[in-house]
């Protein structure tokens, strides 16, 4: 298996990730900050976040070095079957020449009520009484974090809680009386391509809030609208039957379509369509290819709709494959509404939002530097 980042994208192509696994190492070099006077009653001597980063996956970790022990722990709490290795140098000197002592290499030990990988006991005595005895200049921690591939690769394949076959449509839909609507309707929605969509009065007034709005201004039985069936057909079922499903075959744009509709007509209990067309993305986005433009597309789609999960997958891929493309596509003097790509991508606002740290803009800014600034220091290996 190659060490190389582009030729084991390649090789993933052909291998099955499931039982690979990546070893993250980081040094963690600091210098000692002096004794409390109270000594006993500090809490922790120093703290540090990392990211261990690959794909289309980035996660935050924390590490602290306190007066009796070492912990780390991950920011998110549904990874799983990871390994935690820690060793330890001391040093007399700021250059790091004079090595005080070196520890072997041990296993953390995860505690199953704080979710932490603590060091065990006895682990940091050679430390612990170097540094009573003020002889530590400086110190490197190495932690060796081992951990599934999948959750770097395919961190979407695993089953979603809100995706429940109550939502899958019936294998018999001709005789199913929640889509009778098909056969027997009061009302119309022609599209823009021409094709027509049965429906509901009733439904719509009860399901639907743009609709009920229209009723109370319109009476007419039919409404034109600007999209096209292929999404309007899908949105108007699931008004009708609480039945909805992504196509097989989809792209981006469909996606982006679909969202846009169903922003028009708002119906009830939006936000499952919501989760279920985020998910699909998720899915397609770890399965197939996606090179430069298409992700700036997903970018855009899970900015515009608050898909968090789409958009950390995003920025993690901008980060680990196409860093400096990102940093020539959006300098400093682009990122405003001058720029059309800048503005489609982040909207007319954008630029107001590269100051607002709660905005995705300024997440994305900031995840996609964070991300591969702290690549930099971390040493991939592939198992």
């Amino acid at each position: 298996m190659s060490l190389y980042f582009e030729e084991r994208i390649n090789e993933q192509e052909e291998d099955d990730p499931e039982d690979d696994m990546i070893t993250f190492i980081f040094p963690w070099i600091f210098e000692l900050p002096p004794l409390n006077e109270n000594n006993e009653d500090r809490r922790y001597i120093c703290a540090e976040e990392i990211i261990t980063s690959y794909n289309v996956s980035a996660f935050k970790w924390h590490l602290e070095l306190r007066n009796d022990t070492f912990i780390t722990y991950p920011f998110y709490g549904y990874l799983w079957d990871q390994t935690c290795n820690v060793s330890y140098n001391l040093y007399s000197d700021n250059e790091m020449q004079n090595e005080l002592y070196s520890s072997p290499k041990i296993s953390a030990i995860f505690d199953t009520e704080s979710a932490e990988y603590c060091t065990p006991n006895g682990f940091l005595t050679k430390f612990n009484n170097a540094y009573q005895k003020r002889e530590i200049a400086k110190m490197v921690i190495f932690v060796e974090l081992i951990l599934p591939a999948e959750i770097f690769l395919r961190p979407f394949d695993l089953p979603m809680p809100f995706l429940n076959e109550d939502m899958e449509y019936p294998e018999d839909i001709e005789n199913d009386f929640k889509f009778e609507f098909l056969k027997d309707s009061d009302y119309s929605i022609r599209c823009s391509d021409g094709y027509s969509m049965p429906a509901l009065k009733m439904v719509l007034n009860v399901s639907s809030k743009f609709m009920k709005k229209h009723f109370k201004e319109l009476t007419e039985n039919e409404l034109i609208v600007e999209h096209k069936i292929d999404v309007v057909k899908p949105i108007i079922i699931y008004i009708h039957s609480l039945c909805f499903k992504m196509p097989k075959s989809f792209d981006i744009d469909f996606a982006d379509r679909l969202l846009k509709a169903i922003d028009f007509f708002e119906p009830e209990q939006k936000e499952k369509m919501d989760d279920i067309i985020n998910s699909s993305l998720c899915d397609k986005f770890c399965k197939e290819s996606v090179n430069f433009d298409l992700l700036l597309q997903c970018l855009q789609v899970s900015i515009q709709h608050q898909f968090y999960h789409l958009h950390k997958m995003s920025c993690s891929l901008i980060a680990n494959k196409y860093y400096y493309k990102w940093i020539d596509t959006f300098p400093p003097n682009a990122c405003n509404p001058g720029n059309p790509l800048f503005r489609d991508i982040f909207g007319l606002e954008g630029h107001i939002d590269l100051e607002n740290e709660k905005s995705l803009t300024y997440e994305t800014f900031d995840l996609i530097k964070k991300t591969f600034v702290a690549s930099l220091f971390t040493n991939v290996i592939f198992q």
